[in-house]
């Protein structure tokens, strides 16, 4: 999709992320000038409309904890209002109400980052949606076959770059197919296999889509859903194996 023209500037995704993130979910900024033209780009990009439908939710569920965690004291207002005519100021920290906000003021900024803590990585994230496409039964592969050159050929015909390493032990799996996967704006090789009659899905990104997943690091095991995922880097590709169980992925890839 490309970017909206607007007044001789062209805005980027980018720009209208680092804009939305001040949008409040409960439409009080929907008439405000400032927003337009980020918002225009939201309705015409899917990637971005998804993005930014994320973002209200982590928002409103940020606004509901904090307001949950700290709710305001009754007579508030007028207990500050008061404090107003006070003709001899008492230093704040001597001060309840006012020791009171700062104290609710840390607790608040505690809480924001802790929620922001357990936002999801990116790396999770590519887990996640990995694992429920290989949790996919119907249509789970595009192009079916057990011959892996054909397999190959297939992918080129999809422009996708078949130079990337197998696992030693895969490559004596049966192949059953692949199919082209679509995450974060990038294109996603997914291989299925039948291993010692297990199932299981390689899927292989070029690195640049997890750019902090180290070159050459330790295999990453975590559990997406039901399923089990081991994650790596080689070269310019990521590569991500889904399987039933940690026993049977650390098997396979004993050689990778």
């Amino acid at each position: 999709m490309s970017p909206v023209k607007k007044n001789d500037r062209i805005m980027n995704n980018q720009e209208a992320k680092l804009i939305l993130q001040a949008y409040r979910p409960n439409g009080q900024d929907a008439s405000d000038p400032f927003f337009t033209e980020a918002l225009e780009q939201a309705q015409r990009d899917p990637e971005l409309q998804k993005w930014f439908a994320e973002e209200n939710v982590l928002h409103t569920c940020l606004k509901t904890r904090l307001e949950t965690a700290i709710p305001v004291p009754p007579g508030l207002k007028s207990e500050l209002l008061a404090l107003r005519k006070t003709v001899r100021p008492t230093p704040w920290w001597l001060q309840p109400m006012k020791l009171a906000a700062a104290v609710a003021m840390l607790l608040s900024l505690g809480t924001v980052m802790f929620l922001l803590a357990q936002r999801p990585t990116q790396l999770a994230r590519f887990r996640e949606a990995m694992a429920h496409s290989s949790a996919q039964m119907q249509e789970h592969v595009a192009f079916e076959s057990h011959d892996f050159a054909k397999i190959q050929q297939w992918l080129q015909g999809q422009n996708m770059d078949t130079h990337f390493d197998l696992p030693v032990t895969l490559q004596g799996g049966i192949p059953q197919g692949c199919r082209v996967v679509d995450w974060n704006g990038l294109k996603v090789t997914m291989l299925c296999f039948f291993k010692d009659g297990q199932h299981m899905d390689l899927f292989v990104m070029d690195r640049t889509g997890l750019p902090s997943l180290p070159e050459n690091g330790a295999l990453q095991f975590a559990k997406a859903g039901s399923l089990m995922t081991a994650t790596w880097a080689s070269g310019q590709k990521v590569y991500l194996l889904t399987g039933q169980s940690k026993e049977l992925l650390q098997k396979v890839l004993q050689s990778t």
